[in-house]
């Protein structure tokens, strides 16, 4: 009687193993990206936040200077005001050592117009792209 092999020999398990390799280097961008994406929308709302405060602040006062309570960003951006009686502009710039570093988008800009910009983006990105609007 012959008796039969049982388990995996050494070659399948590599075969396995490398194409469980090759599945993670193709979908890992794309992990990535659908990773970042919700903190990009994020910094998007807390940038219009801010500027509808500063607005709030600019109808009682009739100046955007000296706004109280702005936000210096989240754990992913850093925002930096800037602020002048007639006139502001909101920038979230990415943590150099957070998540967001690198981000195709870049840094994201807000000013009293509402006109959105953004700044170190990927080639071919329009602020419309990474603001979601």
């Amino acid at each position: 009687m012959r008796r039969s092999n049982q388990g995996f020999t050494l070659i399948e398990i590599m075969i396995v193993i490398a194409i469980i390799g090759l599945v993670l280097t193709l979908s890992l961008p794309s992990i990535t990206e659908y990773m970042k994406k919700p903190h990009r929308s994020e910094i998007a709302v807390l940038l219009t936040e801010q500027a509808q405060q500063l607005e709030r602040h600019f109808s009682k006062t009739g100046a955007y200077s000296n706004a109280p309570d702005l936000s210096t960003g989240n754990e992913y951006y850093s925002i930096t005001p800037t602020l002048s009686d007639s006139g502001f502009s909101l920038t979230a710039t990415p943590k150099a050592d957070g998540m967001m570093a690198g981000d195709k988008c870049g840094s994201f800009s807000i000013d009293q117009t509402g006109a959105t910009s953004i700044s170190g983006q990927a080639d071919g990105l329009a602020a419309k792209d990474c603001w979601g609007r």
